[in-house]
């Protein structure tokens, strides 16, 4: 049987690998969603299905880009997909290249996720102050 270590080594690269077919230019975005009875479900940062999946705008006036409001984040789109699938994401696990954002995380809280394992951090901590808060275990990921 794999140790957690382990566990956390194959899930945190399968999120890796996911995010690689991310069409976002500013931050690829991997997610991998683990439920208790073993089901893996993946999701990417991207646009709604059947729309344009450019993930970003270019601001006029400064040239940078900027994440389109109707961006969806890997996260979301991985409970997404078990909603679609029908299977409960209750006490599941998430692994994510990038730690969730506030609106993300109060969704993983009301989604039912038990245990969110992600590899860098987003620039806005709120999303861990508010998962943390509601009970759900946070962990950096640590490679072996």
């Amino acid at each position: 049987m794999p140790s957690k270590q382990e566990n956390d080594e194959l899930y945190m690269g399968v999120a890796l690998l996911y995010s690689k077919i991310s069409k976002a230019k500013r931050a690829k975005v991997g997610a991998v969603l683990v439920t208790a009875n073993d089901v893996v479900i993946g999701g990417v940062n991207g646009q709604p299905i059947g729309t344009s999946n450019e993930c970003e705008d270019v601001d006029q006036e400064t040239g940078e880009l900027i994440t389109k409001q109707s961006t969806i984040h890997a996260e979301l789109n991985a409970v997404l997909k078990a909603a679609k699938e029908g299977v409960s994401c209750l006490g599941a696990k998430l692994y994510v290249t990038l730690s969730p954002c506030l609106q993300c995380s109060a969704m993983l809280v009301n989604a039912g996720i038990s245990e969110v394992i992600y590899k860098d951090i987003y620039r806005d901590t709120k999303g861990i102050e508010l998962l943390t808060d509601a009970g759900v275990v946070v962990r950096k990921y640590k490679e072996l």
